[in-house]
């Protein structure tokens, strides 16, 4: 008599697992059906976008590095371009200070240095003695001009009370008389201002240009500060991870194949906005597995690697083999206290086969029976 169970996954698929012998094959095998199942992998987008291209659709084969999907990249484009302009101004003033100063900026630095260093050395030893005696000369010269336009205004003067000279002759001779008058008195301003030498203040100022001159030419001589060439590496660093990671960025606008397979799933048209996230599914054909669930009795007859033939309905009475890679360590859909022999025969342990799809006859979907050694004979 043959006996049969029907065991009902979490999932709703049923499972036909033969618990005592199933038609018997050798009178030692026992017939355990299960479903196949594809290996595949979810593939997409870091970073979501608009659909700009889908090159495949759902059932084509397609090989590693294929593009499955590409998504409008313009935006990303441009934050490439901006990431690499900033790499190369950083990268410039790297290159600037690992340089130091260039011989036109030394000769700079150096002429402004000496002229400031002159300067004070000027306001603090006071004028020549040839400036104050030229100044000395120029006030001579415009105090006896000063007295002889200041006679001829008198005698102008004179006339122009009798009516002897005219309105515009006076007015001449007057003006002549401030002119060489103002005169005198610049002159004189700075006579006085070579004798008496530079102010306090003015002294004070043209030291502190020289110092800064100084410091200056020093700074130029001395180059970069490490500190300075430290920030300038570190903000170069910087400016070549934000050009990677744009770059990876725009090769998130790409999806492609990371393998050879089938496309299981892929329903998007050009247009459609897209999440960050998986948008299609690939298949490898010939990566296969199916799971059985059997009673405890029958694990002592079975090992990992041990080769399980199958027959699959589609092909008759065709044999194709599987290979066990995984033993469940504890029973499924069963009381948790197993205290009596019917109900210890009750508990199943999942068994996962791995096989190929022999040239295309096993697909996944597909149902198959496993012949398991070790089955009562009836």
């Amino acid at each position: 008599m043959v006996k049969r169970a029907i065991i009902i996954l979490p999932t709703g698929v049923f499972f036909l697992l033969a618990l005592c012998a199933c038609q018997p094959m050798q009178g030692t095998s026992m017939a355990i059906t299960g479903q196949i199942q594809g290996n595949g992998v979810d593939v997409g987008s870091r970073v979501g976008g608009r659909v700009a291209e889908v090159p495949v659709h759902e059932g084509d084969t397609v090989q590693a590095g294929d593009v499955l999907l590409r998504l409008e990249d313009s935006d990303a484009q441009a934050l490439v371009h901006a990431a690499e302009a900033d790499l190369a101004r950083a990268e410039s003033l790297v290159a600037k200070l690992e340089a130091g100063a260039t011989e036109e900026q030394l000769h700079q630095a150096e002429s402004a240095a000496k002229t400031a260093e002159e300067r004070l050395r000027m306001v603090e030893n006071g004028a020549r003695n040839e400036d104050k005696r030229a100044a000395k000369a120029a006030v001579d010269a415009a105090a006896s001009q000063s007295a002889n336009t200041r006679t001829d205004y008198e005698r102008i003067n004179t006339l122009y009370a009798r009516g002897a000279v005219s309105q515009s002759e006076y007015d001449r001779v007057r003006t002549a008389m401030d002119t060489m008058a103002a005169q005198y008195k610049v002159a004189k301003e700075k006579l006085d201002a070579l004798n008496n030498g530079a102010r306090v203040e003015e002294v004070a100022m043209a030291k502190a240009d020289y110092e800064r001159a100084r410091a200056a030419l020093d700074e130029v001589k001395r180059g970069p500060r490490a500190e300075d060439k430290a920030a300038a590496k570190a903000a170069r660093d910087a400016a070549a991870a934000a050009v990677e990671r744009a770059r990876v960025n725009l090769r998130e606008m790409t999806v492609t194949a990371p393998s050879k397979g089938v496309v299981e799933s892929l329903d998007l048209r050009p247009g459609d906005l897209v999440k960050p996230g998986a948008v299609a599914r690939i298949i490898d054909p010939e990566d296969l597995k199916v799971t059985v669930y059997m009673g405890a009795a029958l694990l002592g007859q079975i090992k990992l690697g041990q080769k399980v033939s199958l027959t699959a309905d589609a092909h008759g009475s065709e044999r194709f083999e599987g290979e066990i890679y995984f033993i469940a360590s504890e029973g499924e859909y069963t009381p948790r206290n197993l205290q009596t022999q019917e109900e210890r025969v009750q508990q199943v342990f999942g068994v996962k086969l791995r096989l190929n799809s022999n040239g295309g006859k096993l697909r996944a979907g597909m149902t198959v029976i496993a012949h398991v050694p070790g089955g009562p004979e009836k």
